[in-house]
């Protein structure tokens, strides 16, 4: 559902609280501590005028509302701007920034800031099956991100680079993930958790690490000069695709990652490129995944709270 969709379809606070609510309970609302089916229903306002529809449980008389227990949870914007703001994220290829959504959205920047950050939280992949499947093609990559450091030398630049894991099935998913460092240890605790020991090929580079936890009948190597000069299947294109794609995103929309939410940003980038193919369905999935994970508190993003 794109931005212009979005503002027709929920023209109203109500119409946006219709939905949401729909999405939460699709079989009626039910009380979030009984699970009982008989609730009532109070309409009233919150503090800022917007619609407020809150549920009283006939049963053991909790007061919940549809945003209770959500990553909607204690947010004082209107659904339509949250709404908006899921529009934005999810068709952006690139990504795009908390300012830029700030400006869409007329809202100040820690605000917006803090809104990405739970939408980010919402695509957060869990307990999704391993890459490779049924047989089929995956290229295995790493890549470094940052390392500029300004007037401080050449050797605290390098030191400063943030390794990330890439891992790509031919025309399927992808998984990027922040590694501590190179060495076969950290790649394999990755590979024993992402790739499934069903995969058909594993193509990666010549590092010495893959050579050392990959089975050697399923792993080839490929040298990165001569695979620019190869039209043929043996090529990690796939994978350095995709960290091309992020980074232009690094560079072109968000310009300065902070190293502590670094593995939500490429969260959010492979939630994108795994839906690419389901772009009617992705506010709807993005929705539900909202409405189904815990509150994200701003002290506990900014971790003044743990």
């Amino acid at each position: 559902m794109n931005l212009l969709k979005v503002t027709q379809t929920f023209a109203t606070e109500e119409k946006a609280l219709d939905y949401l609510i729909k999405q939460r309970w699709p079989e009626g609302v039910r009380c979030l501590a009984c699970n009982h089916d008989k609730v009532y229903t109070i309409a009233t306002k919150g503090k800022t005028g917007k619609p407020c529809r809150l549920f009283e449980c006939g049963e053991c008389k909790l007061h919940f509302s549809a945003t209770t227990g959500t990553l909607f949870h204690d947010s004082h914007l209107p659904l339509q701007k949250w709404f908006m703001a899921m529009a934005l994220m999810s068709e952006a290829k690139k990504g795009i920034s908390a300012n830029q959504i700030a400006r869409h959205l007329g809202v100040q920047y820690k605000t917006a800031w803090h809104l990405c950050h739970r939408i980010r939280k919402a695509m957060e992949e869990l307990n999704s099956e391993p890459l490779g499947g049924q047989g089929q093609v995956v290229e295995i990559d790493e890549t470094f991100l940052g390392g500029r450091k300004l007037r401080k030398g050449v050797k605290a630049g390098k030191d400063a680079k943030i390794a990330v894991l890439g891992i790509a099935e031919r025309n399927g998913r992808v998984h990027l993930q922040r590694i501590s460092n190179v060495k076969a240890a950290s790649i394999k605790t990755v590979l024993d958790a992402k790739l499934s020991p069903n995969v058909g090929r594993v193509i990666t580079d010549s590092a010495s690490a893959y050579t050392a936890i990959l089975p050697a009948e399923k792993h080839v190597e490929v040298n990165h000069k001569e695979e620019l000069r190869t039209l043929g299947e043996l090529s990690t294109k796939t994978v350095e695709g995709t960290f091309s794609l992020f980074k232009r995103g690094v560079i072109g929309s968000y310009h300065h990652l902070s190293e502590d939410h670094l593995d939500s940003y490429l969260q959010e980038f492979c939630w994108r490129v795994n839906r690419r193919r389901m772009q009617p369905f992705m506010f709807e999935t993005l929705t539900r995944d909202l409405v189904t994970k815990k509150p994200l508190t701003y002290r506990k993003l900014t971790r003044e709270v743990f």
